[in-house]
């Protein structure tokens, strides 16, 4: 690209020669005069024109220049802001950790257990109990309530309780004797899931869900009274599939026993874990 002088240098040449082709017939001074005359208006054009182009170079260099400084400033805002945004962060992220240094340094408040409705002795035992057969039952204190899964008791369609559940239902027995009021009176109470009895050989001995949750309850209260609690104690009941906890068939089929005072009403809700 030429400069703007080499191009200003072109265009008084041309307008020099295009100025001096008339002046070969006039007189030598008057030429002389004449071709200086031309010759400094073709230089004035040329560096008008030079000029015009130079400040039309220079708007466009100022046009970038102020382009670049509006981007630049574009930056330092967009800078600025994420430098806020890291501050912010880090000042949440400082919060959480004191938080979390805070909680890991408070000693952990046991929530309060729900009072029993037994007299303390009894629930003590009760807790005991439960702690050691964990697996196969579980204690409702606030209701005065156990509940035994089938699963642990009977074999499926059986109201015959199994030999290895034999020995949890005996020290129960034991517990009711050493630590239960005799005001108290115990309620069993059967339940089972929604599968219907399909087996000839089950439905001749429990003809419905009914049935055998009623049956699996009286079995229960057998090997209670067998192990020593006074048979004047007990009533039994049984809901079949009328009272689930959940969609779980195997925790809906269980066994419940309430601790009642005699002459109290009770609730038979479903005694939940």
């Amino acid at each position: 690209m030429q400069s703007p002088a080499k191009r200003c240098g072109y265009l008084a040449a041309l307008l020099l020669g295009c100025a001096l082709w008339p002046l070969g017939c006039l007189p030598a001074q008057q030429r002389e005069t004449e071709f200086q005359l031309q010759k400094t208006e073709a230089e004035r054009d040329a560096a008008q024109i030079a000029l015009r182009d130079e400040r039309a170079r220079s708007a466009a260099l100022s046009e970038q220049l102020a382009a670049q400084q509006q981007r630049a400033a574009s930056a330092q805002a967009e800078a600025a802001a994420v430098r806020e945004q890291l501050q912010s962060v880090q000042e949440q992220r400082d919060q959480a950790l004191a938080l979390i240094e805070q909680r890991a340094s408070t000693p952990l408040a046991r929530p309060d257990a729900p009072p029993s409705i037994l007299p303390p002795d009894c629930d003590a035992a009760l807790q005991n109990f439960v702690a050691k057969f964990q697996h196969r039952v579980w204690y409702d204190r606030s209701r005065g309530a156990l509940s035994f899964a089938n699963d642990q008791l009977f074999e499926s369609g059986s109201d015959v309780v199994r030999a290895d559940a034999q020995a949890s239902l005996h020290e129960l027995a034991a517990v009711t004797n050493r630590a239960l009021p005799r005001d108290f009176e115990l309620i069993v109470v059967g339940h089972t899931d929604d599968a219907p009895i399909t087996k000839p050989e089950t439905l001749a001995q429990h003809p419905s869900n009914w049935h055998l949750s009623v049956h699996r309850a009286i079995a229960v209260r057998a090997v209670l009274v067998k192990a020593g609690v006074s048979a004047e104690r007990f009533g039994v009941m049984g809901y079949g599939a009328e009272r689930p906890l959940g969609a779980d068939r195997a925790r809906n089929r269980r066994v419940e026993i309430f601790f009642v005072r005699k002459g109290d009403v009770q609730s038979f809700a479903p005694v939940k874990p």
